[in-house]
Protein backbone atom coordinates (compact mmCIF):
# COMPACT_ATOMS: atom_id res chain seq x y z
CA UNK A 1 0.00 0.00 0.00
CA UNK A 2 1.22 3.83 -0.58
CA UNK A 3 2.15 5.32 2.09
CA UNK A 4 -0.98 7.99 1.98
CA UNK A 5 1.66 10.78 3.92
CA UNK A 6 3.12 11.00 0.22
CA UNK A 7 -0.30 13.47 -0.31
CA UNK A 8 1.59 15.50 2.05
CA UNK A 9 4.58 16.44 0.02
CA UNK A 10 2.68 18.44 -2.83
CA UNK A 11 0.78 20.51 0.02
CA UNK A 12 4.17 21.50 1.58
CA UNK A 13 5.63 22.14 -2.31
CA UNK A 14 2.81 24.53 -3.18
CA UNK A 15 2.99 26.76 0.72
CA UNK A 16 7.07 26.57 -0.39
CA UNK A 17 5.56 29.42 -3.73
CA UNK A 18 4.57 31.72 -0.84
CA UNK A 19 8.65 32.77 -0.23
CA UNK A 20 9.91 35.02 -1.98
CA UNK A 21 13.13 33.14 -2.72
CA UNK A 22 15.10 34.25 0.44
CA UNK A 23 14.62 37.54 -0.85
CA UNK A 24 17.74 40.37 -2.59
CA UNK A 25 20.50 39.60 -0.73
CA UNK A 26 23.24 42.20 -2.35
CA UNK A 27 23.40 45.61 -1.12
CA UNK A 28 20.97 48.73 -1.68
CA UNK A 29 20.95 50.88 -4.57
CA UNK A 30 23.75 53.61 -4.61
CA UNK A 31 22.54 56.82 -3.42
CA UNK A 32 23.28 60.74 -4.99
CA UNK A 33 26.54 60.38 -4.04
CA UNK A 34 27.58 57.33 -5.42
CA UNK A 35 28.10 55.49 -2.23
CA UNK A 36 26.38 51.95 -1.94
CA UNK A 37 24.04 51.83 0.89
CA UNK A 38 24.33 49.30 3.12
CA UNK A 39 20.97 46.41 3.71
CA UNK A 40 19.68 46.12 6.69
CA UNK A 41 20.40 42.87 8.99
CA UNK A 42 19.12 39.80 7.65
CA UNK A 43 17.57 36.90 9.50
CA UNK A 44 19.15 33.23 8.71
CA UNK A 45 17.58 30.00 9.82
CA UNK A 46 19.47 27.19 10.75
CA UNK A 47 17.66 23.40 9.94
CA UNK A 48 21.04 21.75 9.62
CA UNK A 49 20.90 22.43 13.81
CA UNK A 50 17.40 20.33 14.18
CA UNK A 51 19.25 17.34 13.10
CA UNK A 52 21.70 17.36 16.70
CA UNK A 53 18.40 17.40 18.66
CA UNK A 54 18.17 14.08 20.74
CA UNK A 55 14.81 14.02 21.04
CA UNK A 56 11.68 16.01 20.76
CA UNK A 57 7.49 15.86 19.91
CA UNK A 58 6.32 18.66 17.13
CA UNK A 59 3.08 19.20 15.92
CA UNK A 60 1.75 20.47 12.50
CA UNK A 61 -1.45 21.89 11.54
CA UNK A 62 -2.80 23.03 8.02
CA UNK A 63 -5.88 24.23 7.57
CA UNK A 64 -7.04 25.75 4.09
CA UNK A 65 -10.46 26.73 2.39
CA UNK A 66 -10.16 27.85 -1.58
CA UNK A 67 -12.22 27.32 -4.07
CA UNK A 68 -10.04 24.58 -5.40
CA UNK A 69 -10.63 22.23 -2.94
CA UNK A 70 -14.64 22.33 -3.76
CA UNK A 71 -16.22 19.45 -5.32
CA UNK A 72 -18.37 20.80 -7.97
CA UNK A 73 -21.93 18.89 -8.56
CA UNK A 74 -21.80 16.80 -11.32
CA UNK A 75 -25.18 14.72 -12.59
CA UNK A 76 -22.76 11.72 -13.59
CA UNK A 77 -21.08 10.44 -10.29
CA UNK A 78 -17.08 10.62 -10.85
CA UNK A 79 -15.44 7.30 -9.93
CA UNK A 80 -12.21 9.26 -8.27
CA UNK A 81 -14.76 11.98 -6.75
CA UNK A 82 -14.50 9.93 -3.25
CA UNK A 83 -10.51 10.04 -3.65
CA UNK A 84 -10.82 13.41 -4.67
CA UNK A 85 -13.04 14.44 -1.64
CA UNK A 86 -10.72 12.27 0.98
CA UNK A 87 -7.40 14.07 -0.47
CA UNK A 88 -9.32 17.59 -0.15
CA UNK A 89 -10.15 16.82 3.22
CA UNK A 90 -6.21 16.09 3.80
CA UNK A 91 -5.59 19.80 2.69
CA UNK A 92 -8.46 21.29 3.99
CA UNK A 93 -7.77 20.13 7.84
CA UNK A 94 -4.86 17.93 8.92
CA UNK A 95 -3.22 17.66 12.11
CA UNK A 96 0.15 16.00 12.25
CA UNK A 97 1.55 14.76 15.66
CA UNK A 98 5.47 13.09 15.83
CA UNK A 99 8.14 12.44 17.84
CA UNK A 100 11.59 11.46 17.23
CA UNK A 101 14.25 10.07 19.63
CA UNK A 102 18.26 9.70 17.77
CA UNK A 103 19.87 8.25 16.13
CA UNK A 104 16.87 6.58 14.16
CA UNK A 105 13.23 6.28 15.82
CA UNK A 106 10.38 8.14 14.50
CA UNK A 107 7.08 8.54 14.90
CA UNK A 108 4.22 10.44 12.97
CA UNK A 109 0.20 10.19 14.29
CA UNK A 110 -1.92 11.89 11.00
CA UNK A 111 -5.89 13.06 11.93
CA UNK A 112 -7.86 14.48 9.44
CA UNK A 113 -11.76 14.40 8.32
CA UNK A 114 -12.37 11.78 11.01
CA UNK A 115 -9.26 9.61 9.91
CA UNK A 116 -5.97 8.42 11.86
CA UNK A 117 -3.21 7.27 10.40
CA UNK A 118 -0.01 6.58 12.32
CA UNK A 119 3.66 5.86 10.81
CA UNK A 120 6.41 4.24 12.82
CA UNK A 121 9.82 3.88 11.68
CA UNK A 122 12.75 2.09 13.61
CA UNK A 123 15.98 2.00 11.74
CA UNK A 124 15.52 -0.20 8.67
CA UNK A 125 11.85 -1.29 9.85
CA UNK A 126 8.96 0.77 9.27
CA UNK A 127 5.07 0.26 10.14
CA UNK A 128 1.73 1.83 9.43
CA UNK A 129 -1.23 2.14 11.28
CA UNK A 130 -4.81 2.41 9.44
CA UNK A 131 -7.19 2.42 12.07
CA UNK A 132 -6.58 -0.23 14.71
CA UNK A 133 -4.19 -2.43 12.08
CA UNK A 134 -0.45 -2.41 12.00
CA UNK A 135 1.16 -3.38 8.83
CA UNK A 136 4.87 -3.69 8.36
CA UNK A 137 5.87 -1.85 5.57
CA UNK A 138 9.09 -0.52 3.43
CA UNK A 139 10.81 2.52 4.64
CA UNK A 140 9.61 5.76 3.42
CA UNK A 141 12.02 8.00 1.77
CA UNK A 142 13.28 11.43 3.31
CA UNK A 143 11.09 13.22 1.04
CA UNK A 144 7.95 11.39 1.98
CA UNK A 145 6.56 12.40 5.64
CA UNK A 146 5.92 15.98 5.97
CA UNK A 147 8.86 16.66 9.18
CA UNK A 148 9.91 19.83 11.07
CA UNK A 149 13.22 19.53 9.27
CA UNK A 150 11.17 19.42 5.76
CA UNK A 151 8.91 22.72 6.65
CA UNK A 152 12.25 24.23 7.53
CA UNK A 153 14.04 23.79 4.54
CA UNK A 154 10.71 24.46 2.47
CA UNK A 155 9.39 27.17 3.83
CA UNK A 156 11.33 28.51 6.88
CA UNK A 157 14.46 29.68 5.20
CA UNK A 158 13.52 31.35 2.76
CA UNK A 159 11.03 33.13 4.98
CA UNK A 160 14.03 34.07 7.41
CA UNK A 161 16.07 36.76 4.80
CA UNK A 162 12.58 38.76 4.54
CA UNK A 163 12.24 39.09 8.23
CA UNK A 164 14.23 42.48 9.74
CA UNK A 165 16.88 41.36 12.44
CA UNK A 166 15.54 44.62 14.92
CA UNK A 167 12.38 43.75 14.92
CA UNK A 168 12.87 40.17 16.62
CA UNK A 169 11.57 40.18 20.90
CA UNK A 170 12.76 37.90 23.39
CA UNK A 171 10.43 34.88 23.93
CA UNK A 172 10.21 31.23 25.96
CA UNK A 173 8.24 28.35 24.12
CA UNK A 174 7.88 25.46 25.63
CA UNK A 175 10.89 26.16 28.06
CA UNK A 176 13.21 27.36 24.66
CA UNK A 177 14.67 30.41 24.61
CA UNK A 178 14.00 32.33 21.09
CA UNK A 179 13.31 35.44 19.14
CA UNK A 180 10.01 35.48 17.97
CA UNK A 181 9.72 37.68 14.28
CA UNK A 182 6.58 38.87 12.90
CA UNK A 183 6.29 39.50 9.01
CA UNK A 184 2.57 41.49 7.75
CA UNK A 185 4.05 42.62 4.62
CA UNK A 186 6.32 40.41 2.37
CA UNK A 187 6.60 39.82 -1.09
CA UNK A 188 5.01 36.42 -1.33
CA UNK A 189 4.57 35.93 -4.83
CA UNK A 190 2.78 32.32 -5.02
CA UNK A 191 0.03 33.61 -2.36
CA UNK A 192 -2.50 34.72 -4.82
CA UNK A 193 -2.40 31.44 -6.94
CA UNK A 194 -2.61 29.18 -4.13
CA UNK A 195 -5.89 30.45 -2.90
CA UNK A 196 -7.08 30.67 -6.26
CA UNK A 197 -6.98 33.99 -7.48
CA UNK A 198 -4.80 35.28 -10.29
CA UNK A 199 -1.46 37.22 -10.29
CA UNK A 200 -2.59 40.45 -11.01
CA UNK A 201 -5.15 40.64 -7.50
CA UNK A 202 -2.37 40.85 -5.18
CA UNK A 203 -2.78 39.52 -1.82
CA UNK A 204 -4.83 38.68 0.33
CA UNK A 205 -6.32 41.16 2.44
CA UNK A 206 -5.25 39.88 5.90
CA UNK A 207 -1.95 37.88 6.05
CA UNK A 208 1.10 37.59 8.59
CA UNK A 209 4.01 35.40 9.28
CA UNK A 210 4.97 35.00 13.05
CA UNK A 211 8.38 32.51 13.22
CA UNK A 212 9.85 31.85 16.94
CA UNK A 213 13.64 30.92 16.20
CA UNK A 214 16.08 29.53 18.64
CA UNK A 215 18.01 31.87 20.43
CA UNK A 216 21.46 30.66 19.91
CA UNK A 217 20.90 27.95 16.99
CA UNK A 218 18.41 29.67 15.26
CA UNK A 219 16.05 26.81 14.20
CA UNK A 220 12.26 27.02 13.99
CA UNK A 221 10.78 26.09 17.52
CA UNK A 222 7.21 28.02 16.23
CA UNK A 223 5.74 29.11 13.14
CA UNK A 224 2.69 30.27 12.36
CA UNK A 225 1.53 31.65 8.86
CA UNK A 226 -2.23 32.51 8.05
CA UNK A 227 -3.89 34.54 5.17
CA UNK A 228 -7.48 35.45 4.74
CA UNK A 229 -9.49 36.83 1.78
CA UNK A 230 -13.11 36.47 -0.38
CA UNK A 231 -13.47 34.99 -4.07
CA UNK A 232 -15.17 36.81 -6.67
CA UNK A 233 -18.48 34.83 -5.23
CA UNK A 234 -17.76 36.13 -2.01
CA UNK A 235 -16.61 33.18 -0.67
CA UNK A 236 -13.74 32.91 2.11
CA UNK A 237 -10.65 31.87 1.16
CA UNK A 238 -7.91 31.57 4.04
CA UNK A 239 -4.45 29.53 4.71
CA UNK A 240 -3.50 28.23 8.18
CA UNK A 241 -0.04 26.70 9.23
CA UNK A 242 1.03 25.87 12.48
CA UNK A 243 4.06 24.19 13.33
CA UNK A 244 5.75 23.67 17.19
CA UNK A 245 8.48 21.70 18.78
CA UNK A 246 7.90 20.74 22.69
CA UNK A 247 9.71 18.35 25.16
CA UNK A 248 13.31 19.16 23.27
CA UNK A 249 16.15 16.33 24.71
CA UNK A 250 13.28 14.52 27.05
CA UNK A 251 14.67 11.58 27.73
CA UNK A 252 11.00 9.91 28.65
CA UNK A 253 10.39 10.20 24.93
CA UNK A 254 10.17 6.45 23.64
CA UNK A 255 9.09 4.82 20.18
CA UNK A 256 8.88 1.10 20.23
CA UNK A 257 8.04 -1.49 17.31
CA UNK A 258 4.10 -1.79 17.60
CA UNK A 259 2.27 -5.24 17.77
CA UNK A 260 1.54 -6.66 15.04
CA UNK A 261 -0.70 -9.76 13.54
CA UNK A 262 1.02 -13.22 13.85
CA UNK A 263 1.49 -13.58 10.33
CA UNK A 264 3.61 -10.75 10.16
CA UNK A 265 5.95 -11.89 12.98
Amino acid sequence: MRSPFRTLVPALAALALWACGGGDSSTGPPDTGGTVTPSPPRVEASCDTIQDIESYRYSITLRLEAPAFQQPDEATPNPLSEFAEALADLFRDMELEGAFVAPDRSQAVLRFHEEELELRTIGDKSWIRVGATWQEQEPPGEDVILTPASVCADLVEDLAPSLAAATGEEDVVNGIETIHYHLDEADLKGLPELLGRSGEEGLPSEFGVDVWLERSDGWPVRLEITASDVDEGGEPISLELFMEFSDIDDPTIEIEPPPVSPAQT
